[in-house]
């Protein structure tokens, strides 16, 4: 089955003292590119959580949006700097001596609260995390996440798979009538190659005294009417078309292998084009060629 790379994934996990919500969001790039914002202290799952959305995600660019609470005991802890706070003591003693005071009176409760309030005297860190023991129930919004993800990328490349069936039947459809009008071109060629080289030896032939071979004159005729034979490009085509199908029924993801096969189609019917030099021939050419786009444009959306 076809994915588009376009998609988005949601997971919840909640309990007492930790909860996680997981979003991913994914659109078309050439390669894959994952993108993970988190807090701080899951930045030891970081490596994880990379490999279990790229286990589900081959193609695209990945957008991770993960917050999280964690609130158990342990989770924040509080220093204090003491040589600072001794510093600052310190320093408000030198402050009442610069200012005639030698033996000032602190307050003890407010000289303490004053002291907590200076910058880095009182600071907070992370606390450890266990993350054998979390990571179990990150998992659980995680993979809630990459299935929905999975899930909506999937419902859009059914849909697109589907087009592309369909838009590859109309262009069969157009070889069918071109491989069926061929051979009348090259034979119209031929008639007109041949009326115009006979008259032109006829005309040459009081100048050359040379009679015309009228074996040789077709054989001529034939090697420059084997120029317009779009026999080997109608056959490619048909190929092209038999192994993109293959390509869509392969379950995997086929994004570039699609890529490159499309340019091939375009290839054939240019040269088909070219070769044929016929109005009707050049007219479907055009309606392949439209087909061929819009499925190039979808192309560039499928994993």
């Amino acid at each position: 089955m076809l994915r588009s790379m376009t998609g988005f994934g949601r997971g919840t996990y909640e309990e007492e003292d930790f909860s996680i919500v997981i979003e991913i969001k994914t659109v078309n790039h050439r390669y894959t590119e994952p993108s993970i914002r988190m807090p701080r202290f899951l930045n030891s799952l970081e490596d994880r959580i990379r490999k279990t959305i790229l286990a589900s995600v081959a193609r695209g660019r990945i957008d991770v949006f993960i917050t999280a609470s964690y609130t158990s005991e342990d989770a924040v802890q509080v220093r204090v700097d003491k040589p600072l706070a001794r510093s600052y003591h310190q320093a408000l003693l030198e402050i009442g001596s610069a200012i005639g005071v030698t033996a000032p009176v602190f307050n003890d409760q407010a000289e303490i609260l004053s002291l907590s309030r200076v910058p880095d005297v009182v600071q907070t860190v992370d606390g450890p995390f266990d993350e054998e023991r979390w990571w179990p129930k990150v998992k659980i919004a995680l993979d809630q996440a990459v299935s929905s993800l999975v899930k909506m990328r999937e419902d859009e490349g059914r849909n697109i798979e589907g087009d592309f069936f369909h838009r590859l039947d109309l262009i069969e459809e157009d070889v069918d009538r071109i491989e069926a009008r061929a051979p009348q071109v090259v034979r119209e060629y031929e008639t007109r190659l041949l009326t115009r080289l006979k008259d032109r030896l006829a005309e040459l032939r009081p100048e050359t005294g040379v009679d015309i071979d009228p074996e040789r004159v077709l054989q001529e005729v034939a090697i420059f009417a084997d120029r317009v034979s779009i026999t080997e490009e109608i056959v490619r085509l048909k190929s092209h078309i038999r192994q993109f199908r293959t390509f869509l029924q392969s379950g995997e993801p086929v994004g570039r292998k699609l890529d490159f096969l499309i340019q091939e189609f375009n290839r054939e019917a240019n040269t088909i084009a070219s070769k044929a030099n016929d109005f009707e021939l050049a007219k479907t050419v055009v309606e392949i060629k439209a087909e061929i786009e819009k499925i190039r444009e979808q192309i560039q959306n499928i994993e």
